[in-house]
């Protein structure tokens, strides 16, 4: 019989090293399955990215792979030593993998609030810029258009808003490295997923930079196998998706009659305004200015694939998107390489990189649109050698023509960047990985900009050139420790450690100059023209971190997450530097309690409470010290050039601090065909970097402080359903999310008073609408008391709110806020033997807008300018109208702003798409491995009864209007 000492001796001799990675359904490995083998206690669990390593005893070694929630397997070993093994769910629980910060979890293990957008999704819509991939798709997120030009980003808010001053956008997290600027960069082809960590629980481990929720962003990566080819392309046109009419001819010389009384077309319309009429001769000028069908592309071609050691995957990728107004548009190119290398059984190498150049022309859509708007339809376009003319009518040089206008304005902007995320991973044993990851991040980007003598802004003055250049260098540097620990299938342990360095710079040159000898010189050289002024500047910050988190699960019934950061930023002052973080979450899976009765319909069942806190940094560095400002005066008789004091030291700066509370409740019925989640959430943010006033003796204006709290509560609801599944392959799944916001301001300044000037109430939220209220049109009959107030009969009566017997700012009061009450989000997707047809429906309601539009389209609503066709002003003989009587040029109409405030609610019909995956057969013969081609329809339909440009296109008539898109698009895998 052999001994012990010569039993484990021979183990020794003849065992063999395996290693491999666990993937779950997304092809994304699988964080803490166990690997055993069979009879025997040996055996580990994987890591983050679901990679193992085990000796076992031989080649004929059976190793059994089990998680929680996915079905178990059973894999010889044989000849393999490395081995890739892919999981399949059990319909029992939901146990996607989530990606939370420094790692990932099983959604079953997750105690924090984070909603997740699957690649499928982001497929699902194409966008431009990835944050409208987030529009209506997670509860608590409330996206809107920034802009709608073409490349323009949108406006994200995680939870509502926090800070009164300081910044609101989350944090952007890419393949783990923080990411700064906009996201339309990224081709959301290359996205794999999208978590949103909405919780302070979640995004405490990013401390001073997660007060606005953290949005995390994983790329796609190469698999073990043969190189796969997937072409993805799409073309469409864009048309306007709601066009504001004005006054036809007709219409507008009847409006500038009633508005001057008067009948003779010689005393009210000009010589070249007389003929076009009388000849019958009319300008649409927004026809002129919008083009229609602005064709919109999109082409990528990715290659994938690897052997056991090396994984890859490159894409190349092709946008571009042409405005509704020319020369308006965007383009952008990019390539990505993601690699990663197994250099042996213990260290790894891989890197996710990203050059991408874009290209934007803007055009000065708010001069454009507002003349547009405003001139009048019976004015020429052109001289009579063709050539544009300047001023439509000789009467009118305050407005120029809109096309001219266009023609001469340039704006060009060129970005380069390189982005990448590189990683070292090494597996020290004993359940611990050490990681080492580098995010280098460079930004180049030129401006030129040329205003032309024939512009809005010049009338016929000099033209100007600009050049502009703007450099970042940034770079992320972070050393990850993480220990893992599973004893039996009771306890499971799993820490983080994180070390982390963040730095950036900026510097910027501006140089403009007028007066050229010809248009062809634009920005290109300056120095042919007068140099009018220059101007340079850097700026440099710091972040240095330390961060621990701890995860412990029992029998994976009782979850706990404890977490904290230390983070010190150059922001602030020596006093204030470090700013502490800490967070805690409890779980309670209720449908693993062996008391729970055993009912088919229940599913899924967890209980989720957490508390933390976090951080907002945003703030411009140098904030603390003390500026100077330069000024000029006289020494003697001479000029001369000085510095004083700019603005005041505030070395006691530090972070505003927001504390959040949230209740969670996961749930799933009738094996998932019902699932999802309700939250609970109430957040309170303290020391809010405000600007103060100081006295005027004190020789400055203002000065930033931590002063003021705001408080934000709210509840959440996220629906999955499977409605129909029938045998012959029909299918009906629907997705669903509410949410709800509430925000107030708690406390302000020093004496704790509404700060009126400000727009900032106390009980209040942040951003609200302060103004007259609006209460109809003086009639006739009130002509005496019209009189009291200054008025007269057809003009606009407001409240009169401390009945004092004038109007004026004391009868001001809070009308409403643009936040909206709730927002939701709904798709529906139905499949039937390859065929799937979905659609996507969005709305925000309950919110209030100030529209310059139903303000009298900017004009005052008198008859210099043309006004749109929902207006029903006030006659004698049209007394119930809402608008007042017109008046003659130079008058203006008092308290117009009165009928501004409008509701923005509305319903978007976001995306329609048909799309057909073609059979096996067919495509086996065509040499493929997949062939999809779908149509799709972004924003064909929107119910409002708003009725300006759109309410997401911001309330101003000179925003750049809202578009639909229809487009055939074709993906194909090879």
């Amino acid at each position: 019989m052999a001994s012990p000492r010569s039993a484990i001796s021979n183990f020794y001799s003849s065992a063999v090293e395996v290693s491999g990675q666990v993937l779950g359904e997304d092809s994304t490995g699988i964080p803490g399955v166990s690997v055993k083998e069979r009879g025997t206690t040996n055996g580990t669990i994987t890591n983050a990215e679901g990679e193992f390593s085990l000796a076992v005893t031989n080649e004929a070694s059976v190793l059994v792979f089990s998680f929680l929630g996915y079905v178990s397997q059973e894999k010889v070993v044989g000849s393999s030593t490395r081995l890739q093994i892919s999981l399949q769910p059990d319909i029992k629980a939901l146990l996607e993998v989530v990606v939370v910060g420094y790692g990932t979890q099983r959604k079953s293990d997750v105690t924090g609030a984070i909603s997740k957008i699957s690649a499928d999704k982001v497929k699902a819509v194409p966008v431009v810029s990835t944050e409208q991939v987030l529009q209506g798709q997670a509860a608590g997120v409330d996206v809107v258009a920034a802009g709608n030009a073409p490349g323009s980003g949108m406006t994200v808010r995680v939870r509502g808003q926090r800070s009164i001053q300081a910044g609101n956008d989350p944090l952007y997290v890419v393949d783990g490295i923080p990411f700064d600027g906009g996201l339309n960069q990224i081709s959301p082809n290359d996205i794999q997923s999208i978590e949103v960590l909405k919780d302070a629980s979640s995004a405490a481990i990013y401390g001073s930079r997660a007060a606005n929720g953290v949005v995390l962003i994983t790329t796609k990566r190469g698999s073990a196998g043969k190189t796969t080819v997937s072409i993805d392309s799409y073309y469409g046109v864009q048309n306007i998706l709601n066009q504001v009419n004005v006054l036809n001819a007709d219409d507008f010389v009847n409006f500038r009659k009633t508005a001057q009384n008067r009948t003779d077309l010689n005393t009210i319309l000009a010589p070249e305004e007389i003929a076009n009429f009388e000849n019958g001769r009319s300008v649409n000028w927004q026809d002129l200015l919008l083009s229609m069908n602005a064709p919109q592309q999109n082409h990528q071609i990715s290659l994938s694939g690897g052997s056991e050691k090396t994984r890859f995957l490159v894409s190349f990728n092709y946008l571009q998107q042409k405005g509704i107004i020319a020369p308006s548009d965007f383009s952008r190119g990019s390539l990505r390489i993601n690699l990663d290398h197994e250099i042996n059984k213990r260290i790894r190498m891989g890197v996710s990189s990203l050059l991408t150049r874009n290209l934007t022309n803007r055009v000065d859509v708010g001069n454009a649109l507002i003349a547009a708007s405003q001139i009048s339809p019976l004015g020429d376009v052109r001289d009579e050698q063709g050539n544009l003319l300047l001023y439509p009518t000789q009467s009118e040089q305050l407005v120029v023509n809109p096309l001219t206008d266009i023609a001469n304005n340039i704006n060009k902007t060129w970005e380069n960047r390189i982005f990448a995320s590189l990683y070292a991973e090494l597996t020290l044993g004993k359940g611990f990985t050490y990681r080492f990851n580098f995010g280098p991040d460079l930004s180049f980007e030129n401006n030129g900009v040329y205003i032309g003598s024939e512009t809005n802004a010049k009338k016929g003055a000099l033209d100007e050139g600009q050049s502009n250049r703007a450099d970042s260098y940034s770079y992320t540097l972070e050393n990850i420790l993480r220990y893992t620990k599973a004893i039996a299938e009771t306890h499971k342990l799993d820490v983080t450690l994180v070390h982390s360095i963040q730095n950036r710079k900026y510097t910027y040159t501006r140089v403009s100059a007028q007066g050229f000898p010809t248009d062809q010189v634009e920005w290109q050289k300056l120095s042919s023209g007068t140099i009018k002024g220059f101007d340079t500047g850097f700026e440099d910050w710091r972040l240095l971190s330390y961060m621990a988190r701890a995860n412990y699960g029992f029998r994976d019934k009782y979850l706990f997450t404890l977490a904290a950061r230390l983070d010190g930023s150059s922001r602030f002052g020596d006093r204030n530097k470090f700013g502490f973080f800490p967070s805690a979450a409890f779980a309670w899976r209720l449908i693993e309690e062996s008391w729970m009765p055993s009912a088919s319909w229940l599913s899924d069942l967890k209980m989720r409470v957490s508390y933390g806190t976090v951080g907002n940094t945003a703030i411009s560095p140098y904030q603390t010290i003390g500026a100077l400002t330069r000024s000029s005066y006289l020494f003697g008789s001479n000029p001369a050039q000085g510095f004083g004091p700019g603005s005041l030291p505030s070395p006691d700066l530090k972070w505003e601090t927001t504390r959040q509370f949230n209740a969670g409740l996961d749930f799933g019925l009738v094996n998932n065909r019902l699932s999802g989640a309700l939250e609970y959430y109430r957040t309170s943010t303290d020391d809010l970097l405000l600007s103060q006033s100081l006295p005027p003796t004190s020789g400055y204006s203002t000065i930033i402080s931590n002063i003021g709290a705001t408080r934000n509560q709210g509840i959440e609801l996220t629906l999955q359903t499977v409605n129909l599944d029938l045998t012959s392959g029909f299918k009906w799944v629907s997705d669903l999310n509410f949410s709800a916001n509430r925000n107030e301001i708690v406390r302000l300044l020093g004496d704790n008073k509404n700060d009126i000037g400000n727009r900032w109430f106390i009980g209040q939220p942040i951003q609200v609408y302060f103004d007259t209220r609006y209460q109809g049109i003086w009639q006739q009959e009130q002509a005496e008391e019209a009189k009291s107030y200054g008025r007269t009969v057809g003009q606009i009566r407001v409240e009169d709110l401390n009945a004092d017997g004038r109007i004026n700012a004391d009868d001001r009061t809070i009308l409403g806020s643009p936040f909206p009450k709730w927002t939701g989000g709904m798709t529906n997707t139905f499949s039937y033997k390859g065929w799937n047809f979905s659609f996507f429906v969005y709305t925000r309601q309950n919110f209030l807008i100030n529209s310059a539009i139903y303000a009298g389209n900017l004009g005052e609503l008198n008859s210099r300018f043309n006004i749109p066709q929902f207006i029903d002003y006030w006659t004698p003989e049209n007394t119930g109208a809402r608008y007042p009587k017109p008046l003659p040029i130079g008058n203006n109409n008092p308290d117009l702003n009165a009928l501004g405030y409008v509701d923005g609610s509305y319903v978007r019909l976001r995306t329609v798409t048909l799309s057909h995956d073609f059979g096996k057969t067919l495509i086996s013969r065509l040499g493929m491995q997949s062939l999809r081609v779908y149509a799709t329809l972004n924003n064909p339909l929107n119910f409002t009864s708003f009725k300006g440009w759109d309410t997401e296109a911001g309330s101003s008539v000179n925003s750049y209007p809202s578009t639909k898109l229809a487009l055939l698009g074709v993906n194909i895998t090879l």
